[in-house]
């Protein structure tokens, strides 16, 4: 029982790297949030050094940061998606703004190391 009580009172950020525990809608929508948002920092800056352009790198970006959290929430976490809603529910809001962000990081960046 103490276990029960103690998985209820664990944070949002602490549930995401364990495994089995019972997650709300909107507790998973943040962290997939938080997660394409790195990601897409990530993936920004690494395309804006490495000198890449073009429409390559906007369908890499996009492929990314659909598949990756969607492995992270049905392997790692073990979730089901239609649980939620389906993929596109959970991701929501999230890639629209992690767009923003990954070219902002990718066109800053490539203008510093290339340009």
């Amino acid at each position: 029982m103490t276990d029960k009580l103690s998985s209820k009172r664990r944070s949002v950020w602490e549930k995401a790297f364990l495994r089995d525990e019972e997650w709300r809608k909107e507790e998973l929508r943040e962290v997939v949030f938080w997660l394409i948002a790195a990601l897409s920092l990530v993936l920004g800056l690494a395309f804006g050094v490495a000198g890449f352009r073009g429409l390559p790198c906007f369908v890499s970006f996009f492929i990314g940061v659909v598949t990756l959290p969607s492995v992270y929430w049905t392997s790692f976490l073990g979730l089901d998606d239609a649980d939620f809603g389906g993929k596109m529910e959970i991701l929501g809001d999230s890639v629209g703004t992690g767009a923003a962000i990954f070219v902002l990081a990718w066109v800053g960046t490539f203008t510093i190391f290339c340009a």
